[in-house]
């Protein structure tokens, strides 16, 4: 009997140490958006959003299982609750429908740049010279409230930001807008830089970037301890710091 007992205490241990081990990750949806994620295949994620997640987690002993989606389709998980956790997103009145935005936010500045070719007639000096052109967008991104509530621009979804600048390339489209460290960042990787230029006018306006947490996930529930970790990594500058040695290393490897 006490034999049986004994194995009795070990399976439920064994148990309990699984079901623990299994609490502690949390699903967060990414996609290519380089230098902030940058996806290289499903084992291979790395960037300033990744860093900066996994230092709040692991201030609460949470590890993050990455999955890869396009942005769309990221949200999607957010909204079923199949995800549970995102960063490097701007407020919209549709997400606060079903995240919870942490506090604060990690980033209060996101410049927004358009690129177009440099041997095509395309000028952008101005937001009105905008609706002139037909223009590539990231489905499911936010860029500010003007651009992103203006029903009169021609615009052309795409995928990710990598595509708009190969259909840019090819013609396809008259320009394309994007975060500006990311526009920068994949001109010289993609080796666009002697056919596409940033336009003169960039959108440079404060706007604040943040973490959000679906309202059907479990992690819900330590909302305050999420707060009040970031907080602690916004005040301390750990936050800052992760984004200026990163793009430290990305300006040395922008070449390769």
């Amino acid at each position: 009997m006490k034999k049986i007992l004994t194995l009795i205490s070990a399976i439920f241990l064994l148990t309990a140490s699984v079901s623990i081990g299994l609490a502690q990750e949390v699903i967060v949806p990414v996609n290519h958006y380089p230098p902030w994620r940058i996806v290289k295949d499903s084992e291979n994620i790395s960037g300033i959003n990744i860093e900066l997640m996994d230092a709040l987690l692991r201030k609460l002993d949470l590890k993050a299982q990455y999955v890869v989606r396009p942005w769309k389709r990221a949200q999607l998980m957010m909204k079923r609750g199949t995800a549970d956790i995102m960063n490097g997103l701007l407020k919209h009145h549709d997400r606060e429908l079903y995240m919870t935005y942490l506090e604060p936010p990690y980033k209060t500045k996101s410049s927004k740049a358009f690129f177009i070719l440099k041997n095509s007639s395309t000028k952008i000096d101005v937001y009105e010279d905008l609706y002139k052109y037909r223009i590539g967008v990231t489905l499911g991104s936010k860029f500010f409230p003007k651009f992103d509530h203006d029903e009169m621009l021609q615009k052309d979804m795409g995928l990710d930001a990598t595509g708009n600048f190969k259909k840019l390339n090819a013609g396809h489209i008259d320009a394309l807008i994007t975060t500006e460290t990311v526009g920068d960042y994949l001109l010289h990787k993609l080796g666009f830089q002697d056919r596409i230029a940033k336009a003169d006018y960039v959108y440079s306006e404060p706007l604040n970037v943040y973490f959000a947490v679906s309202q059907k996930s479990p992690l819900a529930a330590r909302i305050p301890e999420l707060n009040a970790a970031l907080k602690e990594m916004v005040e301390s500058g750990e936050a800052q710091g992760i984004i200026d040695h990163f793009q430290f290393r990305s300006d040395e490897t922008k070449l390769d």
